[in-house]
């Protein structure tokens, strides 16, 4: 029995050793065990007075670097939906303060997409172990959270393109002078619109909707004020958008936004922005320029101009 558990704590230290240097060889080549699109959900400050959740449209389209004097967080993540945007607020509700705004960003794909059934869901679900509480993380794995902690025994994170860089960091400065713009407009309206339909119809997927009701009375149940976004963007994505499906989307937000009595701007289609090229990064993103323009605006108090 002595030998046995000689023989066990021997291999146990190997296991040990061979963990650390893997983590120590991947920090020397890696830069860091954790990658840099996390790094802004590890340090979300306390007493925030404005944040945002939301997808891409979300992260890009709000830049809080004008505005130092508030304490503010972008809780926004690529293809994040209205499921994890209600996880994130969870995950930080204490960090707000009484009073504070936050704007719920509702894009066109926010309420027709289905997360749960996207070929990517697991790389996209990973990210979420690095700052959330285990038991926020949908569908939480032992496994799943070892290639997270342990990052040097797993191969995938060895190769992972975007590890110390962000993708809207990295192309943050673009325009879309550097694109077709009619394709790239036609492309984005079929991931985020056409793919959905059931039966050529546009259906509200009502999870989400729920998931957006609960939200808001999560805020008001908190003291914050919640608001109901929609980001600005390029004529040329705006007149692809089949008009039934507008339809549908602004009946349901405006209803909502009237039965709760809290705002919903629409900027999808603002004067501002609608054809200035310059201040995008493709049909229906804001570059950094066009991000901290759009949030000055929205600071400001204005609102959105037809």
């Amino acid at each position: 029995m002595k030998q046995f558990l000689k023989k066990l704590a021997i291999l146990a230290l190997i296991c040990v050793l061979i963990t650390v240097f893997a983590n120590l060889a991947f920090l020397f080549v890696r830069g860091s065990l954790i990658p840099e699109y996390v790094d802004r959900f590890l340090n979300i400050p306390e007493g925030i007075q404005v944040a945002n959740l939301g997808n891409s449209h979300g992260q890009s389209g709000f830049q809080y670097t004008h505005h130092p004097e508030i304490v503010s967080a972008n809780l926004a993540f690529g293809s994040q939906d209205l499921i994890h945007d209600e996880k994130i607020l969870l995950n930080y509700i204490d960090h707000f303060q009484r009073g504070a705004t936050l704007y719920i960003p509702v894009t066109y794909p926010s309420l027709v997409q289905n997360y749960s059934n996207r070929e990517d869901f697991l790389s996209l679900n990973r990210r979420y172990y690095y700052f959330m509480r285990p038991s926020l993380i949908t569908d939480f794995s032992l496994r799943e959270w070892a290639t997270v902690m342990l990052p040097g025994l797993f191969v995938p994170n060895w190769t992972a393109e975007y590890w110390r860089t962000d993708e809207f960091t990295e192309a943050g400065e673009q325009t879309v002078n550097n694109i077709n713009l009619e394709d790239d407009a036609n492309a984005a309206v079929e991931r985020h619109i056409l793919k959905w339909q059931k039966d050529g119809a546009y259906v509200l997927n009502s999870e989400n909707t729920d998931c957006l009701l609960r939200i808001i009375v999560l805020c008001k149940k908190n003291g914050i004020n919640p608001v109901l976004i929609t980001t600005p963007f390029l004529r040329e994505y705006n007149d692809c958008v089949p008009a039934e499906f507008l339809s549908v989307q602004r009946t349901f937000l405006i209803s909502l936004a009237n039965e709760n009595e809290i705002p919903y701007l629409d900027f999808s289609q603002d004067s501002r922005f609608v054809d200035r090229h310059d201040l995008f990064l493709n049909s229906d993103h804001l570059n950094n320029t066009g991000g901290l323009l759009f949030t000055d605006i929205l600071l400001s108090g204005e609102n959105p101009i037809s």
